[in-house]
């Protein structure tokens, strides 16, 4: 590691390389300037404007047909659940924008899809290490956040930009023992976080990995393996354990009165989903409508009077941040896109994920986790780090189907000439 960032540091630094560096950089810029506007998105807006004048920004055709087809869906399921016009192009504006930037750049700036991934490690390592050493001084002081947060405004923002690092670098160490030290620092980083999407998103990288090499009676000594896991993680962290008990409580007693804020949110949102689904469940309410369903439906919430953290209400900026976004991507999909939504996220997911060979394989491994874990609590549609890893991970199998083609093409050709 320390001769590749000594070799990176001895290259002379023009355009092109500012560019794949600067790409990286704003995928792991989560850091929020002003509410909801992150820092990577002046990276972003900027390198766009570079591009256009070296006249560089390219879009594919596919892309934007799919572009134009959500516009159009979503134009329709705004049009007959009232949402105003606005709330859909703001929202195709964004995710536009953020797309065709992130897949211009991987795919026009050169560097394979392996070169990308270890780029985007390599600072993603750095970011880990500098997370660590700001736990330490504040623990020594006695100042800042007791879990680990690195360069983020909370442990859940620095899980999401870094959980394809750890999935990554677990994945090689497991087939060719490089990077184990990384893997280390990665697990003690993510320890210290004591994040309850970090620890999914570990328990998904340990089954994506481990998974495909059990067989038989393996299949129920890696099942024991992994309850025990989660109940040592349920033991040693009193933040999982209040987060599960509450959980758990809510669901038994149908009532969200006592709740936590993130428990209160996510279920809240389940049931403001729900329906709103059940009105519009073949064409959604539109993007950027999540917020109007959340006004007509949360009402109906039981327990909305006496919220753990007493004086806070639904007008708290927590709860209007989860108007807009559902707390879940696949919730506010549901909500907005209704089932044709649904039907095209699971068939991306399900789809990009069949790949075969060492070298997709670790790529998927590393990208899947964290498109599970990003769907299931977040729900912004273009955050600066997304359509980075969506990239990656669609262009992985793209590959794949390309090379597979190929080598069909040459056993064929090969066969009529023997």
């Amino acid at each position: 590691m320390v001769a590749d960032l000594k070799a990176v540091l001895d290259r002379r630094f023009g355009v092109h390389e500012y560019l794949i560096w600067s790409t990286v950089i704003a995928a792991l810029m989560l850091v929020p300037i002003r509410g909801t506007f992150f820092f990577g998105y002046v990276i972003v807006i900027f390198n766009i404007i570079m591009l256009l004048a070296l006249d560089r920004l390219t879009v594919h055709r596919n892309h934007m047909i799919a572009i134009l087809l959500l516009a159009g869906f979503s134009l329709i399921g705004a049009s007959a659940a009232g949402t105003p016009l606005n709330a859909p192009v703001s929202q195709l504006l964004g995710i536009s924008l953020l797309s065709i930037y992130f897949f211009c750049a991987l795919t026009s700036l050169g560097p394979s899809l392996n070169r990308w991934i270890e780029i985007y490690m390599r600072a993603a390592f750095i970011i880990a290490i500098f997370g660590l050493l700001k736990w330490g001084f504040g623990h020594v002081f006695h100042a800042g956040d007791p879990r680990l947060i690195s360069i983020y405004s909370e442990p859940s923002y620095f899980v999401y930009v870094t959980l394809p690092a750890i999935g990554y670098c677990a994945n090689v160490y497991i087939s060719e023992r490089r990077y184990g030290w990384e893997t280390i620092i990665f697990l003690l980083s993510y320890a210290l976080a004591d994040s309850l999407l970090g620890f999914l998103g570990l328990l998904l990288i340990g089954v994506l990995i481990f998974g495909p090499r059990l067989k038989g009676w393996q299949f129920l000594v890696g099942g024991i393996a992994a309850c025990g896991l989660i109940a040592v993680v349920y033991f040693a962290s009193g933040n999982v354990r209040s987060r599960a008990d509450e959980f758990a409580v809510a669901i038994a007693k149908q009532d969200l009165s006592g709740s936590g804020n993130t428990t209160f949110a996510f279920l809240s949102n389940v049931y403001v989903t729900s329906q709103s689904f059940l009105a519009h469940p073949f064409t959604g309410i539109g993007l950027g409508g999540y917020a109007n369903a959340y006004d007509k439906y949360i009402g109906g919430i039981l327990g909305t009077d006496s919220l753990a953290n007493a004086g806070q209400d639904l007008n708290n900026s927590n709860f209007e941040l989860n108007r807009y976004d559902a707390a879940s991507m696949l919730l506010r999909v549901t909500a907005e896109l209704g089932l044709p939504g649904l039907t095209v996220l699971f068939v991306f997911l399900i789809a990009c994920a069949r790949v075969r060979g060492q070298a997709y394989v670790t790529l998927r491994n590393a990208i899947l986790p964290y498109l599970i874990v990003r769907m299931t609590r977040m729900g912004h549609y273009f955050t600066v780090e997304l359509y980075f890893f969506v990239g990656i991970y669609l262009l992985n199998y793209l590959n794949y189907l390309g090379e597979r083609q190929q080598d069909n093409l040459e056993k064929k050709v090969s066969g009529e000439y023997a």
